[in-house]
Formats: structure tokens, C-alpha cells, sequence
């Protein structure tokens, strides 16, 4: 019988091995070292990604009595991540691949203005653009702080809007020197600073760096979103046909932007919280009722993730025309069809669908529409 007996044994010893090793955690494949100020023994530190909005933590350590740390894990790919100090709102940005040995010098307090990161050339280009970034921020700050020049002082307005341009210029300047690079953090400066409606300007240096970005690294996430904008950046460009949408208005009901094919529609992309576009609504009200008998239209989409806001809003403002609310994540209008992440971001649509022109407001629409309206 011991034959019998041994090789069910035998057979099921053999089976338990590899169940064994599947189960066994897989080895780190990243570290992050190194030693914080004004951190206490004791002081928690993370390595997280930004996931649909939310920053979800990979891995963690605490810091020793000196403000060391080590961190290990593992990423599947490279990309960017951050180094958080959890009830600090600052985080320092890691440029994270399989085999990464990182080593990080900071303030604890004050992650993305003091952060310096070593261990490869592109952890070293992305924590130089972040310490820039964070001081052009503080002067921005302060900047907005002062209390803004009386209108009849056209100079000192001239010399204030001439320090934001500056300002402005400078933080571009910054994410271009790192879209240059010849590493994976050269996507992401590109999509992250350089692609949005803001910097039309740049869209030439945008395009043929993401022509270079699908060669090289085509499978990144930046690679991919930098693609989908230039095909949104595309087909809402002047003289496209507007993409077409169905989104509820305050109802519930959906009112399709087609709906008011025939008419001259301003396609308004505004929230409760923007301050911009909520200076212009009386602006949209006169220009609605001046008009709209004449075929002048508006589809307002708010971007607002809580209704009651923006209903609130609405009642508020009267805001005129057909008002809808678009949907937050992946599903965002705003996103996925017209690549709209700032606001207020407009588009004014001929009779027959065509954008004929972006971002009109004040006078330069209500110019534009005695010009279409006489």
C-alpha cells in the first residue's frame, strides 16, 4: 500500500510549492530614502499616486529620531508620484520607475518649495521645475494679495498686468526646459502645464513634442492623454463643427446643443465657483436680451459637482438660455469632447454648428455679435 499512499503525497507537496510562492508578496522594485527637517520621530512619509482625482498612497514609513526615512515598493511603470507628509499640504514629486534608488533632502513643512531629489537626471529636472514652480507660486500669491490699483491709475494697472504676464511666462519657461528632456518626465510637464486652453501660444511646441513623446514612449498615461487632447484640440477647432452634446438642464430633462441648430449659440463652460465667469454673467444677461430676437442663443455647461450650487447659481445670476450640467470624471463633457479644463472657456457657433470663434466675452462678444446681428 506505501506506493499507494506517497504518490498523492508526493503529487500534492509539488502543488503546494508554486500556491506558496504566488501568495508570497512580490519584491520592491523602488526606493526612497532620506531625512527630513522638522519632521519628529515617529512622522509618517508616503509615496502615493494620483488616481481619478485623489491621491492614493503606495507605500509608507516613519521617520527616525533624526528625520531619516526609507521607503520601499513597488510601481509598474514609471511615472510621477509624490512624497506627502500626511497634514502637509505640500508634496515633493517623485519621478518613479522600476529600479529607482531616490534620494530626498526637504523641509518637511514645506515639501514642494524645498524638495531636493537625487538619483537619476530625470528625479533631478522635475524636483528643480517643482522648487521653481513653488516660488513663481509665492510671488503670484503675493501679487494677488495687494490691493489691486484705482482704475484711473492706468499705469500701475499696465506695470500689475505686465508682473502677471511675467509670472506667467516664467512658470512656462519652466515646464518647457523639462518637455525637453529626453526622459519620461518630458510628457508629463507637457500635459500638465503646457496643454491647456491657457497656453494656445504654445501648441506648436505642444504638437511636436507629443510626435516625438508617441515614439519614445508611447505607452505612458501623459503620452496618451496628450494625444486625446490633440484630437479634442482638433475637432474644436475654429471652423469644426461643434461636437454635439445632451446634458439635463434644471428639470432633469436633457436639451441637446443641437437643439438650437439655426441660431448663433454661445457654448459657455462656467461653474458656481469661478469668479471670472460669475463677473461676466451680467454681462451674458444684457447681451442675451439685446439678441436673442435676432437669433442669438445660449448653452450654458456647468461644471459644478454639486446641483445645489448650481442651481443656486443660476437663480442668482438668471443666467439666460439653456442651462445644463455637465457630468464630473471620466464622463465630463468638458473632458472628453471639447478638452476644457478652465474656466470660463467659450466657443460661439455659426448657424450652422461651426465654431467661428473661442473665449469672446465682455466686448469683444458683444463687438462680435453687432458684427453677425445687425
Amino acid at each position: 500500500m506505501r506506493p499507494t499512499f506517497l504518490l498523492p503525497l508526493t503529487f500534492l507537496l509539488t502543488l503546494a510549492v508554486p500556491a506558496a510562492a504566488q501568495r508570497r508578496p512580490a519584491a520592491p522594485n523602488y526606493e526612497v530614502s532620506g531625512q527630513l527637517r522638522n519632521a519628529p520621530a515617529g512622522t509618517w512619509v508616503q509615496v502615493s499616486d494620483y488616481r481619478d482625482g485623489r491621491d492614493v498612497v503606495l507605500d509608507s514609513a516613519r521617520t527616525d529620531a533624526a528625520g531619516r526615512f526609507r521607503v520601499r515598493g513597488r510601481v509598474a511603470a514609471p511615472g510621477v508620484y509624490s512624497l506627502r507628509v500626511p497634514g502637509q499640504r505640500a508634496t515633493a514629486g517623485l519621478a518613479l520607475a522600476p529600479g529607482s534608488h531616490l534620494r530626498v533632502r526637504a523641509d518637511a513643512t514645506s515639501l514642494w518649495l524645498t524638495g531636493e531629489v537625487s538619483g537619476s537626471s530625470a528625479a533631478v529636472a522635475l524636483a528643480e521645475m517643482n522648487r521653481e514652480h513653488a516660488r513663481i507660486m509665492g510671488r503670484i500669491e503675493e501679487l494677488a494679495r495687494r490691493p489691486p490699483p484705482v482704475p484711473a491709475d492706468t499705469a500701475a494697472q499696465r506695470r500689475v498686468a505686465q508682473e502677471w504676464s511675467a509670472h506667467a511666462a516664467a512658470l512656462t519657461a519652466a515646464a518647457k526646459r523639462v518637455a525637453r528632456q529626453n526622459s519620461f518626465v518630458a510628457p508629463y510637464a507637457a500635459m500638465s502645464f503646457l496643454s491647456g486652453a491657457a497656453y494656445e501660444a504654445d501648441q506648436a511646441f505642444v504638437d511636436s513634442a507629443t510626435t516625438r513623446y508617441a515614439r519614445q514612449w508611447p505607452e505612458l498615461s501623459y503620452t496618451r492623454r496628450l494625444l486625446q487632447y490633440q484630437a479634442m484640440r482638433r475637432a474644436t477647432a475654429i471652423g469644426q463643427p461643434a461636437p454635439d452634446v445632451q446634458l439635463p438642464g434644471p428639470d432633469g430633462q436633457p436639451q441637446a446643443l443641437s437643439s438650437l441648430r439655426g441660431q448663433y449659440v454661445l457654448l459657455d463652460f462656467w461653474a458656481s465657483w469661478c469668479g471670472p465667469c460669475r463677473q461676466e454673467s451680467p454681462n451674458l444677461v444684457k447681451l442675451h436680451r439685446q439678441y436673442q430676437g435676432r437669433g442669438f442663443a445660449v448653452y450654458g455647461i456647468s461644471v459644478d459637482s454639486k446641483r445645489e450650487a448650481w442651481t443656486a447659481a443660476l437663480a442668482q445670476d438668471q443666467l439666460p438660455g439653456a442651462q445644463v450640467l455637465d457630468a464630473s470624471g471620466e464622463a465630463s463633457v468638458a473632458g472628453t469632447k471639447y478638452n476644457v479644463y478652465e474656466y470660463p472657456t467659450s466657443f460661439l457657433l455659426d448657424r450652422q454648428g461651426r465654431i467661428i470663434a473661442k473665449n469672446l466675452k465682455g466686448e469683444a462678444l458683444e463687438k462680435k455679435l453687432a458684427e453677425l446681428l445687425p
